[in-house]
């Protein structure tokens, strides 16, 4: 090259060399799930709320979130001023309608249902509000960084975790390397197809609230900890299916400033339960008194116990599965503190050992041997509640390697025949001339949804089993919301051999209209009509 020519490019060279870095830097910026940032590292936007965080009524953000197309990161990667809270994307109470997103799941039929409600498209993104699918299950895609938007954590932190429903809290939780899970993935699709008339999860879920609106006072006493996970189920469910003013009553009509139940070192975990209530009240509303009357219990159930331990509350029944693991996740989620999450996991862990047996199958207690329905769905549902918040890891593939077992150990025993008790699971389940039973049946089924709608199982058997479990739960719900054929609480069995332990839960009288089916009730109406995924990994 001429030395003439040489001189006249160098300007242009120059130039280039300046730009390089800058378009380098600005390609690291994704904007997808609340905005990932550049070489400094992803922002977790979203963290794995539940139902919709902030976002009311159940509408999730599309991919996107609210940072836009180009993200908010700076060319060094670091986390912008405009992405650090998605605060639930850009839905509000309300919002508009998702472009795509016609149907939540189910309807009155099954067949159209709920609009999106909030489920606004951003700007570069996909829309919000789960497609159009037949029944209005079908997913779609949501935020590859978890729905419902929870905040960003600067460093890669997470969110608040996600949840059995609109869990998920909006304030500043998200903080860097606190060891929580957050959906890191896009939501599978799937599709439940259609509903008879009156018996979707929308139909089913409002009958359910409608009921126990007047049972909001009542005393906490034996069976309270099934109260309050109907409130908290009625909490849920409204804040999915938008029903803001069933929801604002529901939270006026519990008081934080309570003492509650007994909260002292010989507290039982049916005691503490109690702790879920005004946790998730404040992850809807952000109540400080609520939060500080929920986790007084969650810490006190650790009191003066390392949280590498096992808590003094643990009987070695698989009831607790649920009483001591929602507490603790429901604790997890208000303060996104990884401790929560580490003490429950590794409790949960060492009941796996003591209590599951090698078809997959809970005893009810180390001594009473029988598969109770009610025990196993307790398990079930806490090991589906647990899942969606921890992170990847030897605690997580361990959990989840019993739940799976249990989901399929859990298929050959649903009632396939056809007649009022198709789809039903047994009071005592490997017992063929034992009752169907809704409670269980009714966790189980909430089980199953959870892990279809977050891809934990993919096989379409566990489909097949989940919608029969929800048509069967349609069929023994009447017009006033109550659940038929409900084990009443009990305690474990009297008798020294198999055979008379199984025939203890044989022998109970099964009701209807009890809280231990209700509050699962409401769980599985609210999995159906979630659009979020928290539990992708």
């Amino acid at each position: 090259m001429r030395a003439g020519t040489l001189l006249r490019l160098l300007p242009s060279l120059a130039m280039a060399a300046l730009i390089a870095p800058a378009i380098g830097a600005c390609s690291k910026s994704t904007g997808g799930s609340g905005g990932t940032t550049g070489s400094g590292g992803q922002s977790a936007t979203g963290g794995g709320n539940g139902s919709g965080g902030t976002t009311a009524s159940g509408g999730v953000t599309g991919t996107g979130g609210t940072t836009g197309s180009g993200g908010t990161t700076s060319s060094g990667g670091a986390t912008g001023t405009g992405g650090t809270k998605a605060t639930g994307g850009t839905t509000s109470s309300g919002g508009t309608t998702a472009a795509g997103g016609t149907a939540q799941a189910g309807g009155t039929s099954g067949t159209g249902g709920l609009a999106s409600t909030g489920g606004t498209s951003k700007s570069g993104g996909t829309t919000g509000g789960g497609g159009t699918g037949t029944g209005g299950i079908t997913t779609g895609a949501t935020d590859s960084g978890g729905a419902g938007g929870g905040t960003t954590a600067t460093g890669g932190g997470t969110g608040k975790g996600g949840g059995m429903g609109s869990g998920g809290s909006t304030t500043d939780g998200g903080t860097g390397g606190t060891g929580g899970g957050g959906s890191t993935g896009t939501c599978p699709s799937v599709d439940f197809g259609t509903w008879p008339s009156g018996k979707g999860p929308l139909d089913i879920g409002k009958l359910a609230v409608t009921n126990f609106k007047p049972h909001m006072g009542d005393a906490y006493s034996g069976a309270g900890y099934a109260w309050t996970f109907a409130y908290f189920g009625s909490l849920q469910f409204t804040k999915t299916s938008g029903d803001t003013t069933n929801n604002a009553a529901l939270i006026a009509g519990f008081s934080c400033t309570q003492a509650g139940p007994s909260n002292t070192t010989g507290s039982t975990v049916d005691d503490r339960a109690f702790g879920d209530l005004p946790l998730e009240i404040y992850l809807e509303n952000q109540s400080a008194t609520c939060k500080t009357l929920g986790l007084a219990r969650a810490d006190n159930q650790w009191a003066n116990t390392a949280d590498t331990a096992i808590t003094p509350d643990a009987r070695y029944w698989s009831d607790d599965m649920f009483m001591i693991t929602g507490l603790q996740d429901f604790a997890y989620r208000a303060t996104t503190d990884s401790k929560y999450l580490n003490r429950t996991a590794l409790t949960m862990i060492s009941y796996l050992q003591a209590l599951q047996q090698s078809d997959g199958l809970f005893w009810h207690t180390k001594s009473s041997k029988a598969y109770w329905g009610r025990a196993n769905g307790w398990f079930a549902s806490g090991m589906a509640l647990l899942l969606q918040d921890l992170p990847a890891g030897t605690s997580r593939d361990t959990i989840m390697a019993g739940y799976k077992k249990m989901m399929d150990g859990l298929l050959p025993l649903q009632i396939t025949t056809s007649g009022a008790d198709a789809g039903c699971w047994r009071q005592v389940l490997n017992r063929t001339d034992a009752q169907a039973e809704s409670s269980c049946t009714a966790m189980f089924t909430y089980a199953l949804i959870t892990g279809i709608k977050n891809g934990w199982l993919t096989d379409a058997k566990y489909l097949t089993a989940a919608k029969n479990g929800w048509t069967a739960l349609g069929n023994k719900t009447n017009s006033s919301g109550m659940l038929d054929k409900v084990c009443p609480g009990t305690g474990a069995a009297t008798g020294t051999d198999l055979a008379s332990q199984q025939q203890f839960y044989m022998n109970l009288t099964l009701g209807s209209n009890d809280q231990h089916g209700q509050a699962p009730l409401l769980w599985s109406a609210n999995a159906l009509l979630r659009t979020d995924c928290p539990g992708v990994r």
